[in-house]
């Protein structure tokens, strides 16, 4: 038996803290209390520090990120081409390749993307991959098209995506599912030996109050879709973080009706399934209601990857079996199909009780849908480091007033959405959970720029974003035993520094995680 007491226990449900004691047994929640009906035992005093529910990060992608922090997959850093090209010498050689990660083609103008001969110039002789800081593109040297036998005439036909040409030659960069074909590929080495790849990621996760993740498909049309349950079955026992697992959304479903029955443990299960409707704003593959502000053609808006109405019967297929559905979106056009499909989805088929459809991202949000979020058995998740990535281009890409409009937190809240937040790593890296709660109550970065924050009236409460965190993470993995502190539930415990409810926007940064609890077993301590 375990006894923790604090003077600042959070409570999910009133978003506030309460003087208490949670009691710990057999890695569950006991019993909870006021410190007046404190139980005889030992007790582990934390009274001027704070206890929450473990954090969760309900949106990622684990494989990559694990590889990034073992040192496999390189993070670069750059605003135009040359910059990156000239850092590939430098990389080490894996498994025969160059790997990187972290460009944006935003950055190198509109509709402009890198192509072979700038990396060729720098390196020849070993294959080259650098994958986009989004995760959505890859541009490859000419030795690593040779590598994986790429010509014009064997580009994947029936997915999303494309080759980039110039002159009728290929350029070495790829779009979307096309991308991640070859990047599935280039990394399937890596499988091998991953097992303390992927503790050491967990155990680097713990130290951020993180016990549960969800892993989701990086594609939803490429034959590998990144998420790979076998191999957090393999470690399940010694494993410091729970896997809830999304894998891609298929017409055909045999496969996942395998997996939902083989992966179904606390700590390893399939949480439902992942699709797609359309990209990212930075290479127009984001699919808006009206045109881009700098058009690469007349009519620019994007398009979806899948055609809308196979993502209306995949998220009504879906839904029948049971499974949640998780949707990227980014456009307006299909934030808006997306929240119509799911109502009528929730008349046809409604999901059990505890279980959630999610919209992940929802950037470019146009005000006129907002009553849309507020459904039953509907997530909003969210990153608020999102908020910082690239927000210098947004206004190029999509106009002054959509830029102005996008990331509307507060608004969905006003609205009695159920908000999540998540990291989407890699496409940030070793975001913390206490950074992503300032993103959302400073909306501005760590350094107090912009000044005047990004969309100033869209911020919202640190209990809020606590909450979000925490419990409507939880929603989105709907799991109803994590994500607050509650008996019965697992005794998954973060210890914070300090009350964040009472903490300036600059001391949430300097809160110190203390410690992690998994299952009552302490898995971090400070």
């Amino acid at each position: 038996m375990t006894i923790l007491r604090s003077n600042y226990i959070f409570d999910t449900i009133t978003k506030t803290t309460f003087a208490g004691f949670i009691q710990i047994e057999k890695g569950l929640i006991k019993k909870i209390g006021p410190l007046a009906d404190i139980p005889q035992g030992e007790v582990i005093d934390y009274s001027e520090q704070m206890i929450i529910p473990s954090f969760i990060d309900c949106h990622v992608h684990f494989y990559l990120s694990a590889l990034i922090h073992a040192g496999h997959l390189i993070q670069l850093s750059g605003i135009s081409e040359q910059e990156f090209a000239q850092q590939v010498p430098a990389l080490p050689t894996t498994h025969g390749w160059k790997l990187g990660i972290g460009w944006f083609s935003s950055d190198f103008g509109q509709n402009v993307y890198p192509t072979k001969n700038s990396i060729d110039t720098v390196c020849s002789d070993v294959p080259v991959m650098l994958i986009s800081g989004d995760a959505h593109s890859i541009w490859l040297n000419t030795k690593a098209m040779e590598v994986l036998q790429i010509t014009k005439e064997k580009i994947p036909q029936g997915i999303s995506g494309e080759a980039i040409f110039e002159e009728n030659e290929l350029t070495g960069c790829f779009l979307e599912a096309v991308a991640i074909n070859y990047l599935a590929e280039v990394l399937e080495i890596f499988k091998e030996k991953i097992a303390d790849t992927y503790l050491a990621y967990m155990a680097h996760l713990n130290q951020m109050g993180i016990t549960t993740i969800g892993d989701v498909a990086l594609t939803g049309e490429s034959w590998d879709d990144l998420v790979y349950p076998e191999l957090f079955q393999q470690i399940e026992e010694a494993a410091t973080t729970r896997a809830i697992l999304y894998p891609a959304m298929r017409s055909e479903i045999t496969e996942l009706t395998e997996i939902a029955a083989k992966y179904c443990s606390p700590k390893v299960q399939m949480g439902g399934v992942k699709q797609f409707f359309d990209g990212v704003t930075s290479t127009h593959t984001a699919f808006l209601k009206e045109e881009y502000e700098t058009p690469y053609f007349e009519g620019d808006v994007g398009s979806p990857l899948i055609a809308t109405e196979r993502m209306r019967q995949l998220i009504l297929l879906a839904n029948q079996q049971g499974w949640p559905m998780r949707i990227h979106t980014i456009g307006d056009e299909a934030i808006h199909q997306a929240l119509t499909y799911y109502q009528e989805s929730l008349a046809k088929f409604p999901l059990a009780q505890g279980k959630y459809n999610t919209l992940e991202h929802l950037e470019v949000m146009d005000p006129t849908d907002l009553a849309l979020v507020n459904q039953e058995q509907l997530v909003i998740s969210v990153q608020p480091s999102h908020l910082l990535v690239g927000y210098e281009t947004l206004e190029e890409e999509v106009g002054t007033k959509r830029a102005g409009e996008m990331f509307p937190f507060q608004s969905f809240l006003t609205q009695g959405a159920t908000l999540a937040f998540g990291t989407d790593t890699p496409v940030v890296v070793d975001v913390t959970p206490l950074e992503s709660i300032y993103y959302a109550v400073a909306r501005r970065e760590k350094s107090g720029v912009p000044t005047e924050r990004l969309m100033p009236t869209e911020v919202i409460s640190v209990a809020d974003a606590l909450y979000a965190h925490t419990q409507g993470a939880a929603k989105a993995l709907s799991r109803t035993d994590i994500g607050t502190l509650a008996i019965g539930n697992h005794a998954d415990i973060c210890i914070l520094s300090q009350n964040l409810l009472t903490c300036s926007e600059e001391e949430i940064l300097e809160t110190e995680i203390l410690a992690t609890m998994m299952d009552g077993e302490w898995v971090y301590q400070k």
